[in-house]
């Protein structure tokens, strides 16, 4: 299927991971013809993965930016419209989490990481990128969720997390229905778990790195190029018809544990 995505321009950030799914996304995204602003907090990271979409023939420019700084945001919008002119899509990606641990353990510097980056760094990219979309009518968005954040009882022990990324869900869902007379899309990716760098570098929860890395072992974990091959559809003309859906893209199960108390 042809996306016609030829020549479009996309910010995605959460990049710098050789592993993740951010440079999944700016690469498939790549192949299907987007030219890539490339964002993360590893330059390094952030400069190999544009350095891999040149390799692809498409444009791309990397970026050092952390996603709860408004100002090294702004600074990487200005860049990309210089440079390209244009921003036809954003893929807010980039995510971090403080961490398993029971709920009364949690202290305010937990619940800013958590909010402060799943949350507020997703409305502080979105709202920088809003007007040149809206100034052209036209515009994709893809946040991210996460798969625990749909079920029953979410996931023990990350309460703070899975809370900021509903919180991305009903943002992502309330500001599609503002601008979708605007020509603007908004959708949620919420995927299960995945070997990447994310789960690794929740470095306080061994357990659940190992249990991560187990179900890779099974084949059960969601891959970049799962979820690359779901935002490629979500912000591409195919899906002009979607907008404030969540899409769930996950092995058919996942990990379940208890959260021991500290």
């Amino acid at each position: 299927m042809d996306l016609k995505l030829t020549d479009k321009v996309a910010i995605v950030t959460g990049t710098g991971s050789q592993i993740g799914f951010g440079r999944g996304i700016a690469l498939v995204l790549a192949k299907e013809g987007c030219h890539i602003v490339s964002v993360d907090v590893d330059l390094k990271g952030a400069q190999q993965t544009a350095d891999d979409v040149k390799k692809l023939g498409r444009q791309a420019l990397a970026f050092k930016a952390d996603i709860t700084n408004r100002q090294e945001i702004d600074t990487v919008v200005k860049k990309a419209l210089e440079e390209f002119k244009k921003i036809d899509i954003l893929v807010n990606c980039a995510g971090r989490a403080s961490g398993l641990r029971p709920f009364v353990t949690m202290t305010a510097e937990h619940w800013d990481i958590d909010i402060n980056t799943n949350l507020k760094g997703t409305m502080n990219f979105t709202q920088a990128v809003l007007p040149h979309m809206l100034e052209r009518q036209y515009g994709k968005i893809v946040n991210f969720s996460t798969h625990a954040a749909h079920q029953p009882t979410g996931l023990a022990g990350s309460t703070a997390y899975v809370a900021a990324k509903a919180g991305t869900v009903m943002f992502s869902k309330t500001l599609a229905g503002e601008v979708g007379a605007n020509g603007i899309n908004i959708n949620i990716i919420a995927p299960g778990p995945g070997n990447t760098n994310f789960h690794k570098a929740s470095g306080n929860d061994p357990a659940m790195s190992k249990i991560v890395e187990t179900l890779a072992q099974a084949g059960k974990t969601t891959t970049p190029e799962d979820i690359a091959q779901a935002v490629a559809f979500l912000v591409s003309d195919v899906s002009n018809k979607l907008s404030g859906q969540v899409l769930e893209v996950s092995a058919p199960s996942g990990p379940s544990r208890r959260v021991k108390e500290a």
